[in-house]
């Protein structure tokens, strides 16, 4: 049976997509401990950016199983693979221009990291 995927449709603000990035992270870390995976730089996925209009978030499992991601399915990865290590790693949103946002990861010593540039995108954003 296929997995149901709840449907938003929201504004372009930062706190909503705050919140719902806190909250794909945190599902995120219930995925890898159901469903363990390599480490994300290990697991052979690479970056893929969505078609303009489409916007799935993907659980690690999924991102996995499909050999790809974009940049919210690969920092919610990353932050929960860092989680389950202890470190309490979270999502970064960065506005890049009207209506496009990337998403990154903020360890806990305030680096930023960014898997998507690490896994093959290309350009800005």
């Amino acid at each position: 049976m296929p997995a149901l995927r709840p449907t938003l449709t929201v504004e372009a603000d930062s706190k909503v997509l705050q919140a719902l990035a806190d909250l794909h992270a945190t599902l995120a870390v219930r995925d890898l401990r159901a469903n363990p995976q390599r480490p994300l730089y290990r697991a052979g996925v690479r970056y893929r950016r969505e078609s303009v209009g489409a916007e799935v978030w993907q659980l690690p499992s999924e991102t996995a199983r499909l050999g790809y991601g974009d940049c919210e399915d690969l920092a919610a990865w990353r932050v929960a693979e860092l989680r389950l290590q202890g470190e309490p790693a979270r999502i970064l949103i960065k506005q890049v221009r009207p209506k496009l946002w990337h998403v990154l990861v903020m360890r806990s010593d305030g680096k930023i990291e960014d898997p998507s540039r690490k896994l093959g995108m290309k350009g800005a954003g």
